[in-house]
């Protein structure tokens, strides 16, 4: 799907396919900052690659892409016991502020729907207030402290 940005660049969401893995580990090599919240996108190389692989062979992911580049990637990673999935994104800090976590969220609370799973939640910095601001808008609501100081969980009920 071709989606317009807030500066009128055009970008586009898609499922990821085996074939997209070099162009998102790219994206994450060139991640900045790596390791600034729960250690993710890890900053060792090799540990980075494996969990790249971890979350395409466990998750639901869509990439963002513009002019042949992944600058987007959100993953769920449902879990069919509770009904529920984790949600996770990552925007190229070029890409941010121009709708590309927002077009990654709708395809990423779709494929939730879809799924027919009870709720979605993450995890986030409580100073990171551009994210906290996406998530509202999608329709999260912060439920509770997470496991550190500046932790918070988000949820939102798909009833």
């Amino acid at each position: 799907m071709i989606i317009v940005d807030k500066k009128g660049s055009p970008f586009e969401v898609n499922s990821f396919r085996s074939w997209d893995y070099p162009c998102l580990v790219a994206m994450y090599d060139a991640f900045v900052p790596k390791g600034s919240f729960q250690g993710m996108p890890p900053v060792v190389e090799e540990v980075r690659h494996k969990w790249i692989k971890g979350l395409v062979n466990v998750g639901e992911n869509f990439l963002a892409w513009q002019e042949g580049k992944v600058i987007g990637h959100v993953v769920i990673l449902p879990d069919f016991q509770k009904r529920d999935a984790e949600y996770l994104i990552f925007v190229s800090q070029a890409a941010r502020g121009k709708g590309v976590g927002k077009a990654l969220t709708d395809a990423a609370i779709g494929k939730v729907k879809d799924l027919r799973l009870k709720k979605v939640w993450l995890t986030v910095d409580a100073y990171n207030f551009r994210g906290i601001k996406l998530y509202k808008k999608a329709g999260f609501e912060m439920r509770r402290e997470g496991s550190s100081m500046t932790e918070r969980v988000m949820e939102m009920n798909m009833d």
